[in-house]
């Protein structure tokens, strides 16, 4: 399962991040590492952007990435 198809207001824990170097070094500077708990905030509609609760601070990421982030639900 993805960041992208969690669910409003459920919880999960990252398992894994993107393969792209760059992006996984960018995410984990906004505070995305594995074993993090993910709370799903809003998801804008038409694929736009999704905003999560990570560490006690809303985070706003592209749903493209959000593919890519691998979470398993708590």
């Amino acid at each position: 399962m993805t960041l992208a198809e969690l669910q409003q207001s459920q919880r999960a824990k990252i398992s894994y991040l993107p393969d792209n170097l760059d992006l996984t070094a960018q995410l984990m500077e906004q505070g995305f590492s594995l074993k993090s708990e993910v709370f799903m905030a809003q998801k804008a509609p038409f694929n736009g952007p999704i905003a999560v609760r990570l560490h006690g601070t809303k985070v706003s990421i592209d749903a493209n990435i959000a593919k890519q982030i691998g979470i398993e639900l708590v």
